[in-house]
């Protein structure tokens, strides 16, 4: 689903033309939106009890529109997309019956109803904030910080909705986002090259004596400092693994175990790519599916 930046600019707004006047209506706009769009994770599964899944949803579509507005329009001004993130912060606060954009309302009525609280969304939305005025991380451990923000909160969440929210499964559902985050970030090299981000942390580029804007000049190189990003990417899904004997609910112990196969098939493929990926993204076939399918009723 793409949306004009007029209707992104409504859909920050809380009250706009693209009103509901219930919940209902709310919740199942941010259903439509979350099973039209293409991810190479899982959204929304029917492995997901279905008490919950329309809260899983609304978060989806919450970062979906964050993201949407700090990354999809970038010929309106950074200050005035920025300026939409606020307000999408500051409606956040505001009571469900003065929201009328369906994302806001529902999301928000999220809060209320299950564990997932404002501050988590909030973290999110900083780490969309960060996006817009791109800051290339020093080292590794800045660039888990800005994970800490982009991704992380969305496991948090999901262990929140099914109150399997302990500290221990919280730290290894951080690794397993942190790692799936990562994972994007390789596999949409070439995509961010376009607009002009890299991923890479400086440390490793002056390493490898590497320059963003023309990796593909010492490939030898590239290709060594990609395999010690990789390296470091396995290690936190190794560790994040853990998390599955923490998870009580079998049904979503298999969702993790589709998401952690899927983010592992993809690094392969990101690995196999060499020095491809710096101008081509590895993509998911059909047969990746499968044997995702398959290698998660071995986790």
């Amino acid at each position: 689903m793409k949306y004009t930046y007029e209707e992104i600019e409504s859909l920050a707004a809380g009250n706009s033309n693209l009103n509901v006047h219930s919940l209902d209506e709310a919740y199942l706009y941010c259903k439509k939106l979350a099973t039209s769009h293409y991810e190479n994770f899982p959204v929304g599964s029917i492995l997901i009890p279905e008490k919950i899944r329309k809260y899983f949803y609304s978060i989806y579509a919450f970062s979906r529109l964050c993201d949407d507005i700090a990354d999809e329009n970038l010929e309106v001004d950074k200050s005035i997309r920025y300026g939409l993130l606020d307000q999408i912060e500051s409606n956040l606060e505001l009571p469900t019956s003065s929201l009328k954009t369906p994302i806001l309302k529902a999301v928000v009525d999220t809060t209320i109803r299950t564990k997932v609280n404002i501050e988590d969304l909030k973290r999110l939305n900083k780490a969309f904030k960060q996006d817009i005025y791109f800051h290339h991380s020093q080292n590794f451990d800045e660039l888990l910080e800005y994970c800490d923000y982009s991704a992380n909160p969305v496991g948090e969440m999901i262990l929140k909705l099914f109150d399997n929210d302990s500290e221990e499964a919280i730290n290894y559902s951080d690794d397993i986002c942190t790692a799936l985050q990562l994972v994007n970030f390789w596999q949409d090299l070439s995509r961010d090259r376009l607009k002009k981000r890299c991923f890479i942390p400086k440390y490793y580029l002056e390493k490898y004596d590497l320059d963003c804007n023309y990796l593909d000049r010492n490939v030898v190189n590239f290709n060594r400092c990609m395999a010690e990003l990789y390296s470091k990417t396995e290690e936190l899904f190794e560790n994040g693994i853990n998390l599955l004997y923490l998870v009580k609910n079998k049904r979503l112990k298999f969702e993790l175990k589709l998401i952690i196969s899927s983010g592992i098939r993809i690094l392969e493929k990101c690995q196999n790519s060499k020095e491809k990926i710096i101008t081509e993204r590895p993509a998911l076939n059909k047969f990746d599916y499968i044997g995702i399918v398959l290698k998660s009723f071995t986790l």
